[in-house]
């Protein structure tokens, strides 16, 4: 699996940045669906500056429905994306809307790589849905999204 490091090219806030934390101290995967059709990470990142305030784009990665996977922030960025839980978790984003659609077979594919690659380096962590985490109020990553077929 190839990982396409965007960082570089995605929008940011010019007055506000995330504050970082230490590889260690990441506890919890987080998967996410974009609620929307469509979209690229760049999109994202858009919509998180411009519309919600935010310093940068949420996710630490975001996976198409090709399967290509998006590298959008460093492991070390606490970013926004699963409020109580930003600062011991990992946001991974699948674009699409999974309380409309399911995720693709190279979407779900990419995404098991991507998890084993990141518990293998971090030994602590562990795999939740965005609506697991306690603060939650989301069906995130949507009722439709085949939880069986996540490496858990």
């Amino acid at each position: 699996m190839h990982i396409e490091d965007i960082r570089e090219h995605l929008v940011r806030s010019r007055s506000r940045k995330y504050a970082s934390r230490s590889l260690g101290s990441i506890r919890q995967l987080v998967v996410h669906h974009s609620g929307t059709r469509g979209g690229t990470p760049e999109d994202f990142a858009r919509y998180h500056v411009y519309v919600n305030g935010w310093p940068g784009i949420g996710y630490h990665y975001v996976i198409s429905r090709e399967g290509t996977v998006y590298k959008t922030n460093a492991l070390s960025t606490i970013s926004y994306h699963a409020r109580g839980a930003n600062m011991e978790s990992v946001g991974l984003c699948l674009v699409g809307n999974f309380n409309l659609d399911i995720p693709s077979g190279q979407q779900l594919d990419s995404l098991n790589s991507l998890l084993l690659i990141l518990r293998h380096h971090l030994p602590r962590s562990r795999v939740v849905l965005h609506r697991e985490v306690p603060s939650a109020r989301t069906s995130c990553p949507g009722m439709r999204f085949p939880v069986a077929k996540l490496v858990r």
